[in-house]
């Protein structure tokens, strides 16, 4: 297979990762924005334009030290799925100590190798009880500029028709996904070995 026909290959397998429609546009876009060269999209090739129906449900991260992951910006929609306003917090504020040195190691290894990562969460704290699924594909953007921060920008997405608002007690931590994989972007992924590494620090 050719260089041209691989990334084809690999380019294909990314836009059909997830399940969730809106993900796929997203992915869509950030290819656009990629172009043909190049295993990520510069931030002044981002035309915010291309996903405008999907601002609410984006999150952008600047990794500005192993444990200072910023939240940059948080969609409207992430806030009323987690019950507080997240834009401005450090990843890691928000994370539950125990499961902080995985999620570091996942979002590390997707902004600096780079690739992308796919996840769901199963959300129980509902107003009603019952669980909803949300979808999260992540993907790299290049900063602009040398000793920038590196940059990580997520689409969250529900899974089917059902939605549940949060419950009012919600805590304020946003919880590890239930199911996680690296998406592959021209530059490999980790090994299995490495994620049960990590695993195995977090526990």
């Amino acid at each position: 297979m050719g260089t041209f026909d691989a990334a084809n290959a690999l380019d294909q397998a990314l836009l059909i990762a997830p399940h969730d429609q809106a993900n796929q546009r997203f992915i869509a876009a950030w290819l656009g924005w990629r172009g043909p060269e190049g295993l990520m999209p510069k931030r002044s090739a981002v035309e915010l334009g291309d996903i405008k129906g999907l601002l609410g449900r984006i999150i952008l991260f600047e990794i500005i030290s192993e444990d200072d992951i910023r939240i940059k910006v948080a969609g409207s929609q992430l806030r009323d799925h987690i019950n507080f306003e997240a834009t401005g917090r450090n990843f890691a504020a928000v994370t539950p100590p125990d499961q902080w040195p995985l999620r570091r190691r996942r979002l590390s290894e997707m902004a600096t190798r780079p690739c992308g990562g796919t996840m769901i969460n199963r959300e129980t704290y509902t107003d009603s009880g019952d669980a909803v699924s949300f979808e999260t594909v992540t993907l790299p953007v290049e900063p602009e500029g040398l000793g920038k921060p590196r940059l990580l920008m997520s689409n969250v997405a529900v899974l089917g028709a059902v939605y549940e608002p949060p419950a009012k007690d919600r805590p304020q931590m946003i919880f590890m996904p239930d199911q996680f994989r690296f998406l592959d972007l021209g530059a490999g992924i980790p090994a299995q070995s490495t994620e049960l590494h990590a695993r195995c620090e977090a526990a």
